[in-house]
């Protein structure tokens, strides 16, 4: 009756990992789909990726009144749990590069959440809240965003440019467009934010803080530095993939310092947005740079600046 019993609940398992790896890929093939037919146009598939989200919400809310959920996260061992997190590094992966491959683009940011949020809760039955999706303290969790990006981002942007000035005598920004920063805004936040602070910060740190909580935090920080190296494959290019994999996963040990005080993923979600939407609305001029000059004026600032923020996160920010 035992080994029956295991069998019986092997098979359903099986059949719960099909159906969320199937609307994985489906949700992604709708995306890609929409993305080829409006070749060159990037507002179509971005829509459909905002549009997609809906779904997956009223889902969730109605699943979570017929389900009873776990507040706490699966305690398997640690094989198991990081087989677990590289699959779905792996599934994440696997739509990631043929979408900035072949399409110039991050549209597997939507299948992503589709991914990491049906895992949670279709297969592990555990409440999302548990891995950082909380609205409790809704105000407060956004103030501490706009903070964290300000001294992470906000600062490294003002000193790098007043260093450019300091040493090239030109002003490197000639005006800012606040257009671009609000309509990259929606999909920088509740696509790519959602998607990367849900698996790397949410899913992953949060399932390997059982066992090492700085080693999550560095593990975390590894996976989101390789997610990065897409970017440099086409024109093959490995010195850019370096520096853009070492600065991602600085990135990331920052992100995850700030998720193991806060365990709440809304902060980090609103600062992913702002630091990917605000940059697209500075103009700047050309500055001749000379090489002795590349480490001050854009290494020195965002160590200042993470330092800052290594300080604000120890001794300001506590569980929102």
């Amino acid at each position: 009756m035992l080994l029956e019993a295991v069998q019986k609940e092997a098979e359903r398992m099986t059949w719960f990992i099909a159906k969320v790896v199937f609307t994985y890929y489906l949700v992604a093939a709708m995306i890609f789909l929409n993305a080829y037919s409006f070749r060159g146009e990037s507002a179509a598939p971005v829509f459909l990726s905002i549009f997609l989200l809906i779904p997956i919400f009223i889902w969730h809310r109605s699943w979570r009144s017929q389900t009873e959920f776990s507040r706490r996260v699966d305690g398997g061992s640690i094989r198991k749990t990081l087989l677990a997190v590289i699959a779905l590094f792996v599934l994440a992966m696997s739509v990631r590069l043929p979408s900035v491959l072949l399409l110039g683009m991050p549209y597997e940011k939507t299948p992503m959440i589709y991914l990491v949020i049906l895992t949670i809760v279709v297969i592990e039955k555990t409440d999302i809240s548990a891995f950082g999706f909380r609205t409790k303290n809704f105000g407060k969790s956004l103030l501490h965003g706009l903070v964290f990006f300000a001294i992470l981002g906000g600062l490294a942007l003002l000193l790098s440019y007043l260093l450019t000035y300091a040493f090239t005598g030109q002003i490197p920004i000639q005006y800012f467009d606040p257009l671009p920063v609000i309509s990259a805004m929606p999909f920088m936040t509740f696509c790519v934010g959602i998607s990367e602070e849900g698996l790397f910060r949410g899913y992953v740190q949060t399932h390997l803080e059982k066992f090492h909580v700085s080693g999550a935090i560095v593990f975390q920080a590894v996976l989101f530095g390789m997610w990065h190296f897409v970017w440099n494959l086409s024109p093959l290019d490995y010195i850019g993939m370096a520096r853009y994999i070492g600065f991602t996963f600085f990135i990331g040990l920052i992100f995850g310092y700030f998720y193991s005080k806060s365990r709440n993923l809304v902060p980090l979600i609103l600062a992913h947005g702002l630091w990917n939407s605000v940059p697209e609305g500075i103009v700047t001029s050309v500055a001749a740079l000379e090489p002795s000059y590349q480490m001050l004026i854009w290494i020195l600032p965002y160590l200042m600046s993470a330092t800052l923020t290594f300080f604000f996160v120890k001794y300001m920010v506590r569980e929102i």
